[in-house]
């Protein structure tokens, strides 16, 4: 993969000249959301690098690790008193029950 391309080059390629190619180029980096730029002064398309080291990659994946886990540790304690509030009231009403017959 080419970090840097002449605009000359794609011209060729693209059969246009220079300026119809920079600005077809203009218009897909724009579009497509590439990340590169053009260099005016080298006359070339300088294409940015989307690799991520593993780093980044981890750092990515796990940034919101904390606040997930403290927000999964409250619902499972809210899930726990349902079930004792729950199992409380079953228990009330079977000795209400016991006590009727």
């Amino acid at each position: 993969i080419h970090n840097k391309i002449d605009l000359s080059a794609l011209g060729a390629k693209l059969a246009m000249d220079q300026e119809s190619a920079e600005r077809w180029i203009v218009d897909l980096i724009r579009n497509a959301l590439l990340d590169a730029k053009i260099d005016s002064e080298l006359q070339c398309v300088v294409m940015g690098s989307d690799y991520q080291s593993v780093y980044e990659q981890v750092m990515e994946k796990t940034r919101d690790l904390n606040v997930r886990s403290v927000n999964l540790a409250q619902n499972l304690k809210g899930v726990l008193n349902d079930a004792k509030k729950e199992k409380l009231k079953k228990a009330r009403q079977a000795a209400r029950d016991r006590e009727a017959y």
